[in-house]
């Protein structure tokens, strides 16, 4: 007889796992024991399963949980050890769901090959029960009215038209021809790409996974996150000199839904490798950073989405944030609840509800939302930062008697001022660093260069490169430029990289450069300039002298984009390196968090775990997103910010 325990430790609650934790107790072979370490916190969850019994049944326990237990993409471990006796016990497990269902996914293994395998009877039968998953009570009624027959024909509908026009140009299509699923939440499909107008990476719905390597340059995690149970949208590269994918970058993902499955799957046996979609589909942005995924922002809520925390105090009685209104009703609990107050936060950008405070929010609308209450302009009110740092740190680093402290984050978005805020021993921050704000037009970007001591280099430019000279003269930055996406797209035309027929979004641009520091797998790299300018209240980035150093490469013969390219994310990193060594200097840093959109460019992420990592703890609250939910949690631990007058 032997005692075998099944570890399954991941980044934040799945679940599905602890359903099916629950549902092993029922495993009538052997004596079961199951448990979750990490319930009641920030951090990471460890499902496990204990069972003793001999080596032949065991084996065949390990064969069935293999089989049942779908990769997660909040999966960072699993193992099978040997244990002298049982922690476990024989209490349910506890799991987010719903109100209006009890359903844990869309299908899972037992549905999938029925509902989704066109050799299957069942195949199409999208109300299909199953009594793992229950996905059939996420169908509208809508769905559940929809027959094989009626996708049949809307795929033959789309492709009758859309392959007419597939391999036209884009001036040249008459109309965009898209099928909208009104079952499915108003999904468009289309086999041409969206207006690009609109902004945002196109996104792609994977209709033939064994083509997917064909198309796209992956690696293995990368796969097996898009194959999760989270189904969510992974930031890939086609393959170089692709014949249709035409854009640096895309969003990916598989089927997620009962309704994308079937659709995926007719599209499929018609020859559609992938498809364009547009739409509310909700799917989660993840991001490699450190060595496990990320959620970037939540989209949307569904009935695995709403996630219950239980988080330390907040430091002060009120806090208003993002056009939210939060207030400890510390006086309502007891003594032992004081010391740890429960918080629920539904994903942005729906209204959040806190267990124990009042949350009001008049005039919030979406997801890209200002801070009506808090300026993040505002050098003395580092609050955006200040809340991701203090979020990031809740991963089980501090307690309301024990502060944070002796940390820093480097904040790098798009949407809100990229910083970098230490926070000293007292738990005081201070704001170090903050990126300026760039000129909103070519003209005047060349202008300063040539004004600048880089004037030698600008003017080299302009003689040697006269198109990219052009492309830059013509380049908009539109909202935010205090962000390093603007910085990429600046530098992208500098190194040749806008196609010189036409003028790119500065989002098309900074995915091409990101695209090519992706490309390269060389080891050395030019060093690029990043020097600091000491201002009044704060550093920030002389942004001269960093292009200028780009382009005297440039003019130097270095003819190779994607070692340029990689050179800046790396020349960054390092730099990153240099100035948090000198604060640790000053202040001592324990802990590096790390956070923002910004985080979802790959080359930079790996590049600053191998410079800062190798030195600093690097925290990233992956029970969190890293550009959402993170900072109304944040938010509630920031000291000693003024309220504007209309508050």
């Amino acid at each position: 007889m032997k005692n075998i325990r099944f570890d399954f430790t991941c980044s934040r609650q799945v679940p599905l796992y602890a359903h099916l934790c629950n549902q092993y107790l029922h495993y009538d072979a052997l004596n079961i024991n199951i448990g979750c370490d990490g319930q009641n916190g920030f951090g990471p969850y460890n499902y496990f399963i204990e069972a003793l019994g001999e080596q032949t049944q065991l084996e065949q326990l390990a064969d069935a949980i293999a089989a049942d237990f779908l990769i997660s993409a909040w999966l960072i471990d699993s193992s099978i050890k040997a244990i002298d006796e049982h922690q476990g016990g024989k209490t349910l497990l506890n799991y987010p769901q719903s109100d209006s269902n009890q359903a844990l996914t869309p299908f899972c293994q037992h549905c999938y090959p029925l509902i989704g395998d066109n050799q299957s009877a069942k195949f199409g039968a999208l109300d299909l029960t199953c009594p793992c998953c229950k996905g059939e009570t996420l169908l509208t009624p809508a769905q559940k009215a929809l027959t094989l027959s009626d996708i049949h024909a809307m795929v033959q509908d789309l492709l009758t038209q859309g392959l007419s026009t597939q391999n036209l140009p884009t001036q040249d299509l008459p109309t965009q021809v898209t099928l909208t699923l009104a079952a499915a939440d108003n999904l468009q499909l289309s086999l041409t790409p969206f207006n690009e107008s609109l902004g945002g990476r196109p996104q792609l719905l994977i209709c033939n996974p064994n083509t997917l390597n064909a198309h796209f340059c992956l690696n293995d995690a990368q796969v097996l996150a898009l194959s999760s149970i989270e189904k969510p949208l992974i930031c890939a590269r086609p393959t170089q000199e692709h014949d249709k994918l035409n854009a640096p970058l895309y969003e990916i993902c598989f089927a997620y839904s009962r309704v994308t499955l079937v659709l995926a799957e007719v599209l499929r046996q018609k020859g559609i490798d992938w498809i364009y979609i547009q739409g509310q589909h909700q799917r989660p942005q993840l991001a490699w950073i450190d060595g496990a995924w990320a959620q970037i922002c939540s989209v949307g809520v569904d009935s695995v989405a709403v996630k219950n925390f239980i988080a330390p105090e907040p430091l002060r009685e009120t806090v208003i944030f993002h056009g939210y209104q939060a207030k400890w009703q510390a006086s309502k609990r007891s003594r032992s609840r004081l010391q740890q107050g429960e918080l629920s936060v539904a994903a942005l950008p729906h209204k959040p509800t806190v267990e124990g405070f009042t949350v009001e929010s008049d005039d919030f609308e979406g997801n890209d939302f200002e801070c009506t209450d808090f300026d993040d302009n505002d050098t003395e009110n580092h609050t955006i930062a200040d809340a991701a740092l203090f979020s990031a740190l809740l991963n089980g680093k501090f307690t309301s008697h024990k502060p944070a402290k002796n940390a820093a984050v480097i904040y790098l978005s798009h949407s809100h001022a990229s910083q970098i805020v230490t926070c000293d021993n007292k738990g005081d921050t201070e704001l170090f660093f903050a990126l300026p704000e760039l000129p909103d037009n070519g003209y005047e970007i060349f202008h300063q260069l040539d004004n600048s001591p880089q004037n030698a280099v600008a003017q080299k430019f302009k003689h040697l490169f006269p198109g990219d000279y052009l492309a830059l003269l013509s380049l908009k930055l539109h909202g935010r430029r205090d962000n390093l996406q603007s910085l990429w797209a600046i530098a992208a035309i500098l190194m040749g990289l806008n196609p010189q027929e036409e003028t790119q979004s500065q989002e098309w641009l900074s995915d091409a450069l990101l695209a090519a520091a992706m490309r390269y797998h060389g080891a050395n790299a030019p060093r690029i300039d990043y020097p600091l300018t000491k201002g009044e209240a704060h550093r920030s980035l002389n942004w001269c002298k960093t292009l200028g150093s780009l382009l005297s490469f440039r003019i130097a013969g270095n003819d190779d984009p994607s070692q340029l390219a990689f050179a800046m994310q790396d020349s960054l990193a390092d730099y990153l390196a240099n100035w948090l060594e000198h604060i640790d200097l000053n202040i001592g840093v324990h802990n590096i968090a790390l956070a923002g959109n910004e985080l979802v460019n790959e080359t930079l992420c790996k590049r600053i775990s191998l410079r800062l990592g190798k030195n600093f703890p690097l925290m990233i609250n992956r029970s969190l997103d890293v550009d959402g939910n993170n900072l109304a949690v944040g938010a509630l631990y920031v000291k000693q910010r003024r309220l504007n007058s209309h508050a």
